[in-house]
């Protein structure tokens, strides 16, 4: 049987997906601080014409290699330095990875079908439809992961060498993505090969070939490592070779979030399809065949191993969603009733979220929705509401139509949540400030930052010169007093008055304000810009 994936099956997910970027692409802004940060690293190595070593404010940036960075200088180097087409560097992997999941499927079970509702249901779920439309990394390591496990599936079938090479490559790919992070994901697969496998299957000789395509994964980030060590710098080198293990790993113990925490983000990591009636039913009917026992060994083993480290975010578990769309589709597979409504708990979900949105619109919210526009949010609710109601009428002839049914639902709803939030999203758009900073520069000011600077100007700015970073305000007091020209930014509460003879520019930014203070203003606000801090957010 050809495993070819059929992209003409696909057109579905591709859909959605594209939809959902080409949203994102023309309605939202860039999302401070992690997407602002990265752009701004990969615009610094453009300017600095550092291509090796990743820059942030004039330093080299060591907290994520450098593969995104090169896509992004890619991109400007294909359509020149602009904005409009970065989305869409995620997009086009999260499409390579529809169809390895379509292909992982058919490795696994040889089921068509089976194949096409995985796809459908990665496509289509909503938190990989927004991180596939963000510049961030998880998609494009999931990408590497996904090659990786079809890889090892492939080596289990043909037990070839080569097989394990393709998955030394992947490894190498998802630390030049992220670090050594992508062996969370992929050795679970390898190292319990043992329980997927047939009996007497899995050999030392597996182990040994597993042990050579981690080396090749090293060998393939070598290439990189090395210029990038011996032309960064001291502190840069021990931040690469020291810092992205043993620190990191050591951070990940420190930053404190209690065992159970990822537990409470599943439903919201696998809506819609977590309210679909024949994954349940389904799940009652699985038989722990070798294709279930090795995507339940690749669920497990990472959410296990990210539940233990105390370091916790949502994004981390992004990679897990094609694996769980596996688990889906099987699922599903073994509820062949027809006839049923089983999209109703989806259309109920919509009709709830609706009703709940509507009903805050027309209460006393204080500042719950202070940042929203309530007509918009008005329009949005309607919407949900006619979605749900819509949703309720079909009668899908079988479980797979009704799949599809709830997957053609994601698009609008997504269209409508980006309504809701449009004037929302508003305050995280940091063009007008960064070209307060750059207008700044340009008139020979220094431009000061109080605390943490994560870059968030100098791509949005097309910024040259770095921020200058002072913590303490005796610090910035003594820089204010003994240079002429300086402008400072900080982020005061948003009921703060701002004096204009005291700044050159203040905005609304997140849920705060953000203020580019004169000396004046530097000097008269200097107490109360010392709870203004930056806003925090560190590396992930």
């Amino acid at each position: 049987m050809s495993q070819t994936p059929k992209v003409e099956g696909l057109w579905l997910p591709f859909l959605i997906l594209a939809g959902t970027c080409l949203l994102f692409s023309l309605v939202l802004p860039f999302f401070p601080v992690d997407e602002t940060r990265y752009l701004s690293v990969a615009w610094e190595m453009k300017v600095h014409d550092s291509f090796i070593v990743p820059i942030q404010n004039a330093l080299p940036y060591s907290h994520k290699p450098p593969l995104l960075f090169w896509l992004i200088n890619l991109d400007w180097l294909l359509f020149g330095v602009n904005e409009g087409t970065l989305r869409f560097i995620p997009l086009i992997f999260s499409l390579f990875n529809v169809c390895l999941i379509y292909r992982i499927a058919l490795q696994l079970w040889e089921d068509r079908k089976l194949a096409l509702n995985a796809a459908v249901i990665l496509g289509s779920t909503f938190a990989y439809l927004l991180w596939s439309s963000i510049i961030m990394f998880d998609v494009l390591l999931s990408f590497w992961v996904l090659i990786a496990v079809s890889a090892l599936i492939r080596a289990g079938k043909e037990g070839r060498f080569g097989p394990f090479a393709l998955a030394g490559v992947a490894i190498g790919g998802g630390i030049l993505t992220k670090g050594p992070v992508v062996l969370v994901y992929i050795l679970p697969v390898a190292l319990f090969a043992f329980w997927w496998r047939p009996r007497g299957e899995v050999t030392p000789r597996w182990y040994a070939w597993t042990f050579l395509s981690l080396l090749i994964g090293i060998a393939v980030v070598l290439v990189w490592l090395i210029p990038a060590a011996l032309t960064g710098g001291e502190v840069y080198r021990k931040a690469i070779l020291w810092g992205q293990t043993v620190n990191r790993m050591a951070n990940s113990f420190a930053h404190k979030r209690p065992l159970w925490w990822y537990f409470q983000w599943v439903p919201v990591l696998l809506a819609p399809w977590i309210f679909f009636a024949p994954f349940w039913r389904g799940c009652r009917r699985l038989t722990l065949d070798a294709g279930t026992k090795l995507v339940l060994t690749w669920i497990v083993g990472g959410f296990v191993v990210f539940s233990l480290l105390s370091g916790k975010q949502v994004h981390y578990l992004i990679p897990l969603i094609p694996a769980c769309s596996l688990l889906m589709a099987k699922a599903v597979s073994c509820c062949e009733e027809s006839g049923r409504r089983f999209q109703l708990p989806i259309a109920v979900f919509y009709l709830l979220v609706g009703a709940a949105i509507m009903t805050l619109t027309f209460l006393k919210q204080g500042r719950a929705l202070h940042s929203f526009d309530l007509g918009e949010l008005r329009i949005a609710a309607g919407g949900l509401l006619l979605l749900g109601a819509a949703l309720s009428f079909p009668k899908p002839r079988d479980t797979s139509a009704a799949l599809k049914l709830v997957a053609a639902s994601t698009l609008p709803f997504v269209a409508l949540v980006v309504v809701g939030c449009h004037t929302f999203s508003g305050r995280y758009d940091i063009h007008a400030v960064s070209a307060a900073v750059l207008k700044k520069q340009q008139e020979g000011y220094q431009v000061l930052h109080q605390g943490k600077y994560h870059g968030q100007y100098h791509f949005m700015g097309r910024l040259q010169q770095p921020l200058l970073e002072l913590e303490g305000s005796d610090e910035i007091r003594r820089h204010a007093q003994t240079h002429e020209k300086v402008a400072l930014v900080t982020y005061p509460r948003e009921d703060q008055a701002v004096p204009p003879e005291e700044a050159f520019f203040r905005q609304p930014f997140r849920s705060k304000q953000v203020v580019l203070w004169n000396s004046r203003g530097i000097l008269q606000n200097l107490e109360g810009a010392k709870a203004a801090a930056s806003p925090a957010q560190g590396e992930q």
